[in-house]
């Protein structure tokens, strides 16, 4: 059963946001409270339009200190079966790296499962290399 309109609203509000640090726009984006399977169409498009919205912000504010670029923060705290879905993620990075080319001054990847370690082996392999050099893998 698709979540509520209203909630799915109120989860992206509270876990994907920009903010300026060090002349720089940085957006977050914290995975945990999202369950892309139970997403309709509707709802899976309206949850990219909001993470390509907040990147487009973060570089707003990048562009304020005359930079081109920006940083992502990618929280995979508590990542889980549930709420990592490799078919969505290849969809959501094939979207992002064609809307935003050569704007990213680092990804910092945020994971404290052994999932990720396992999935980033196959992740790792959907993007590409130039984009690869500029990931920073953090356990927490």
């Amino acid at each position: 059963m698709p979540i509520e309109y209203d909630h799915l609203v109120n989860i992206m509000q509270q876990n994907i946001y920009a903010h300026e640090k060090d002349n720089y726009g940085h957006a977050y984006v914290i995975i945990k409270e999202f369950t892309p399977n139970i997403y309709n169409k509707k709802q899976k498009e309206m949850l990219i339009q909001f993470i390509v919205d907040v990147v487009k912000k973060s570089l707003a504010l990048s562009q304020k200190y005359n930079k081109k670029t920006s940083y992502v923060h990618l929280y995979l705290t508590n990542c889980n079966r549930r709420n990592f879905n490799l078919a969505w993620f290849k969809k959501v990075n094939h979207i992002l790296t064609n809307t935003f080319e050569d704007t990213l001054e680092s990804l910092y990847l945020y994971s404290d499962s052994n999932l990720f370690s396992n999935l980033w082996k196959l992740v790792k392999n959907f993007i590409d290399k130039e984009t690869r050099e500029k990931i920073v893998l953090i356990k927490c």
